[in-house]
Formats: C-alpha cells, sequence, structure tokens
C-alpha cells in the first residue's frame, strides 16, 4: 500500500498521467472539425448521452489527480479555447455540449495556477465567450435571412454517388421552392452517432407558388424535363477509382451560409473596384506608352535639328573660307600689279 501512494503521488508519474488530458483535446477538436462540415444525427441519443457523461467523469477525475502538472494547466487553457467554436456552431445540441461545458470549466478551475494568472486568463476567456458570442450571433441573425426549410422530396441517383433533396423554404416574402444536390457517400455512421454531410450544390430555386417534377436518367438530373445536374462532371477517376471532383467553386461546404443583400452588395462592391483597377492600370499603360512615343519623336526632332544646325555651320565656314580666299587672290593681284 505505500509503494502505491509512493507511486501515485510521485510528482512524474502525476506528469507522465496528465499526457492523457491531451486526449480530451483530441476530442474537443475532433467535434469542431465535425460541426463545420457534417450535421450530428443521434442514432440513440440515450446511448451518446450515458457514454458521454461517463467519459466526461473520467476525463474531471483525471485534470483532479494531475491538477498540479504543468501539462494540465496548459490543457485547461487550450480547452477553453477549443471549446468555444463548438459552443457556436452546435448551439442547442445539449447532449454534446453539456458535458463538454463541465469538462471544459472544471479543468480550468481545478488546475493549481498562479491565481492572479488565472484571474486574467479567465477575463480573457470570459470577454471572448460573451463578446465573441454577441458578433456571431448578430451576424448569424441580422445579416442572414431567416427561413424555415421543409423537406418535400429526396432521390438518390442510380449509381449511388449522389442524392438530390427538395426544400420547401419559408421566409418573409412568398417563399421558395430548391433543389440541391449532394454527395451521397460522403457521410458517416460511427455508431451512437451518424454524421450527414453538408456539402451541397443549388441547382434551382423558384419562388412560390411552384412545382418541381425531379428525376435521374442514367448520370443526369432531370427537372421539369431539363437537365441541371450531370454528375458525370463531378466525378473524377484517381488511382483507378472514382472520387468526387467539386472544386469548382459552386458548392457549399460549411453548414452555415451568410446569405443577405449587404454580402452580395460587398462582392459587387468588390468586383467594380477590381475592374476600376484594371482599366486604371490599362490607361496607365497605354498613356506611358503615348509618353514614350511622344519622347522617341522629340529625340527624332532633335537629332534632325542638330543635324541641321551642322550643316548651317559646315556651310558658314566653307562660305567664310572662299570669302578668305577671294579676298588673298585680290591682295597679291594688287601687289603684282605694283
Amino acid at each position: 500500500m505505500n509503494k502505491f501512494m509512493t507511486v501515485v503521488t510521485n510528482k512524474w508519474f502525476r506528469f507522465a498521467v496528465s499526457i492523457l488530458g491531451v486526449a480530451y483535446s483530441v476530442v474537443l477538436a475532433y467535434f469542431d472539425y465535425i460541426v463545420f462540415f457534417y450535421d450530428i444525427e443521434y442514432v440513440s441519443q440515450k446511448e451518446f448521452a450515458i457514454l458521454g457523461s461517463v467519459f466526461s467523469a473520467l476525463i474531471c477525475l483525471l485534470f483532479l489527480y494531475t491538477r498540479r502538472s504543468p501539462l494540465t494547466c496548459i490543457f485547461g487553457m487550450v480547452n477553453m479555447v477549443l471549446f468555444f467554436p463548438l459552443l457556436l456552431l452546435d448551439w442547442g445540441n445539449w447532449p454534446l455540449l453539456l458535458p463538454a461545458a463541465v469538462v471544459t470549466l472544471f479543468g480550468f478551475f481545478c488546475c493549481h495556477m498562479n491565481e492572479t494568472a488565472k484571474t486574467i486568463f479567465g477575463t480573457i476567456f470570459l470577454l471572448m465567450y460573451i463578446l465573441g458570442g454577441i458578433a456571431f450571433f448578430l451576424i448569424m441573425n441580422v445579416f442572414r435571412v431567416t427561413t424555415v426549410d421543409t423537406l418535400i422530396e429526396q432521390g438518390v441517383s442510380p449509381s449511388g454517388a449522389f442524392r438530390y433533396y427538395v426544400l420547401d423554404v419559408q421566409n418573409k416574402s412568398t417563399g421558395k421552392k430548391c433543389v440541391y444536390v449532394q454527395p451521397n457517400t460522403l457521410d458517416l455512421d460511427k455508431g451512437f452517432i451518424k454524421l450527414d454531410t453538408t456539402i451541397k450544390k443549388l441547382v434551382k430555386q423558384a419562388p412560390k407558388p411552384c412545382e418541381f417534377e425531379c428525376q435521374w436518367s442514367g448520370t443526369k438530373m432531370i427537372i421539369d424535363g431539363e437537365v441541371y445536374f450531370d454528375e458525370a462532371n463531378a466525378l473524377a477517376e484517381q488511382d483507378g477509382q472514382l472520387v468526387y471532383d467539386i472544386d469548382d467553386g459552386s458548392w457549399i461546404y460549411t453548414y452555415f451560409s451568410i446569405e443577405y443583400p449587404l454580402f452580395n452588395t460587398i462582392e459587387d462592391v468588390k468586383s467594380k473596384l477590381g475592374k476600376l483597377s484594371d482599366k486604371l492600370d490599362e490607361e496607365n499603360t497605354v498613356s506611358e506608352a503615348d509618353s514614350s512615343e511622344e519622347t522617341a519623336d522629340n529625340d527624332s526632332e532633335m537629332t534632325e535639328d542638330t543635324s541641321e544646325t551642322a550643316e548651317s555651320s559646315d556651310d558658314e565656314a566653307a562660305q567664310t573660307d572662299e570669302n578668305e580666299a577671294d579676298s588673298t587672290d585680290e591682295a597679291d593681284t594688287e601687289q603684282s600689279e605694283e
């Protein structure tokens, strides 16, 4: 018993055990990634809640035992940062958020840290959560059109590579109907939870009242007799296998998207500024070319003037020489006569 207590109370043993705390940070980072690219669907919410509670209790005991370890202090602060995007992006998913919040707060407050440093970091994290949360929810609720989406119809392509679904979108106006296409094989099944991909592409929308007749014909998706999507254009062969080729910019990759006229206006202004900048660059290029031509013309004119001046000087010199020669001849003639 004494040997056991000696080992358990040894600081190096605690330091080694504290390394296990990285498991919780990895789990938080993993769920941060999930909520960006997947919708979480519970196969058995009760099983998930039980497993999550047991895992959270074990991690709390681990943090309590290793609270004097420097690694536990570091993990406590890192977890406060990692929990922030999970809280914002998956708000309302209480079976996941409540255990995670308890473990994160417990790990931060139980770690053996200087009280002044803990107060400073605690204030920073508090401001981050309050101000960041307010800013996020303002953006999501003010700069985004709030809608109520109802699934009307869905269907999988014959190859099983893609699926479509039709949404009835209720907004502040008359509403609309939208048809989206999604990859059908990117969903993940983790046993007690299913992760549904949020990658999608809008292929058609129209204001209500309207009706869509959607069907697959081979690799093509036909809406009201017209082809709106061909899965052959979104698949590529790699290492002998077909993989998704959806990097053309028309696919949405996150579960939330900001759709508001303000952002469209910003994009239009950026586009116009870019065109204006290109136009000014072209004008500057033309002006520089014209200036170069004018400079070349001026140089040519100066060269011609210099040549003419030189010729005039030569003519004057020649005339002067002739006059001097005539004067000399006249003088010689006069001397001869005398």
